[in-house]
Parts: structure tokens; sequence; C-alpha cells
């Protein structure tokens, strides 16, 4: 008889921890600092991805630019208005 009790004490023990746990993190989750913790990783995420797609495109834009001072270098055409560059050094 007092095993059976000791055990109905000890799932009633883990049942109202468990409760408790999830009632914490219930409240936790609808509290202000949640959110506002939620906002400040989506800014940073943001920030992150940003960050790194400008630097690939500022990358990609100086191989564009060094490929075009080579083709004015040599006097090819390109989609710029600008002459040919060293043209002025005679």
């Amino acid at each position: 008889m007092k095993d059976q009790t000791v055990e109905q004490l000890g799932a009633a023990g883990s049942k109202t921890i468990v409760t408790g746990v999830g009632l914490t993190s219930f409240s936790w989750i609808t509290s202000n600092e949640f959110l506002g913790l939620v906002g400040a990783a989506v800014a940073i995420a943001g920030l992150i991805i940003t960050w790194w797609y400008k630097r690939k495109a500022n990358a990609r834009q100086e191989v564009e630019h060094q490929l075009r001072v080579a083709r004015l270098r040599k006097g090819m055409d390109t989609d710029t208005d600008l002459g040919q560059l060293g043209a002025d050094d005679d």
C-alpha cells in the first residue's frame, strides 16, 4: 500500500513539474521581453544577410569595372560614353 502511495505522489509530482514548466514557458513566450528578443534576432539576421550580399555585389562590380577599364585601354568599345583611357597621355 505504501509503495502505491509513493508512486502516485511521484507521478503527481512529475505532472506538477511538467505543468509548471509549461506555464512558465508560455508566460515567457507571451511576455514583451521575448518579443523584444525575437525582434532583435530578426534585425541582426537581416543585417548579416544584407552585409553578405552587399559584399558579394561589391566584389562583382569591382571585377566588372576592371574588365571595362581593360577593354577601354585596348580601344574596344564598351557600354560607356567615356573615351579610350590613356588617349590624352600623348
